[in-house]
């Protein structure tokens, strides 16, 4: 069977910006699993309740990650894909859809590992340049769809 980037060989130029989609996928779960583990597994947190910690406590940074990331995934998914269906040039939707998986990854190292100021830091230096890449995006597909 054919994947589809072979049925229609112009979407093979968007290869690059699928990839970063389906990594940032895998690394969604891991953190679910990491969510469990290190969020839930020393008993700090309750499985569906309100989170009872802080940004000092592992756990809660854990499980704060891994919604964040679910919470962006859907638009980030949505905005790729759109672009790819109206067409934007390859060259920049692989472009923006890399850098948001890798402004996410470390946004994810850095929330993880308790890194800088809660809010004002470089976590929210990643957050917010993560969010213009998905922005731009987003805006690029609309007018590619209008235009």
């Amino acid at each position: 069977m054919q994947s589809l980037l072979e049925t229609l060989p112009q979407l093979a130029a968007y290869q690059p910006a699928l990839v970063a989609l389906a990594i940032l996928c895998l690394a969604i779960l891991v953190q679910s699993f990491l969510a469990g583990v290190l969020g839930l597994g020393k008993g700090e947190e309750t499985p569906g309740m309100p989170l009872k910690g802080d940004h000092t406590k592992l756990s809660f940074r854990t499980i704060r990650t891994y919604a964040n990331s679910v919470e962006n995934f859907s638009v980030f998914s949505a905005s790729v894909l759109l672009a790819i269906i109206a067409g934007v040039g390859a060259a920049i939707v692989n472009w923006l859809a890399i850098i948001h998986v890798v402004l996410r990854l470390a946004y994810w190292a850095v929330y993880y590992n308790g890194v800088g100021k809660v809010g004002g830091g470089i976590r929210t230096f990643t957050y917010v340049l993560g969010l213009l890449a998905n922005v731009i995006l987003a805006v690029l597909a609309t007018y590619a769809f209008i235009a």
